[in-house]
């Protein structure tokens, strides 16, 4: 299990706060990784800023991590886990389950959470 100073050491408050911004720009899908709209899943999400290219239609952690730049793999995994432990379910799941507004509320909060570790 990470922590969050290892988290905080990677930078990856960076990634969660891009992923947060690309929710927000072209929304979040409830069905696919990728709808007819342009909107993503989170897993999805993760995976294009972790370098993977747009053309696959995935949101399985196994498919996501073999199509992410070998370098990228262990932001993914962190980006992934960070969530994972803060909302303490599936990502996908709860994703649906709280829609655009909240998710983005949270991936902000726990990239702040992360970014200030430690800061007094």
């Amino acid at each position: 299990m990470l922590s969050i100073k290892e988290l905080n050491n990677a930078k990856i408050y960076v990634d969660l706060d891009h992923l947060a911004n690309l929710i927000q720009d072209v929304g979040l899908s409830c069905s696919a990784p990728r709808n007819g709209d342009g909107e993503i899943s989170l897993p999805y999400g993760i995976a294009l800023i972790c370098g993977m290219p747009m053309k696959t239609a995935s949101d399985d952690f196994d498919v996501l991590i073999d199509l992410i730049p070998r370098q990228y793999v262990p932001r993914f995994i962190m980006c992934w886990d960070a969530i994972e432990m803060q909302v303490d379910k599936d990502i996908v799941l709860w994703s649906e389950e709280v829609g655009k507004d909240q998710t983005i509320k949270e991936l902000r909060s726990l990239a702040k959470e992360i970014e200030y570790y430690g800061v007094e």
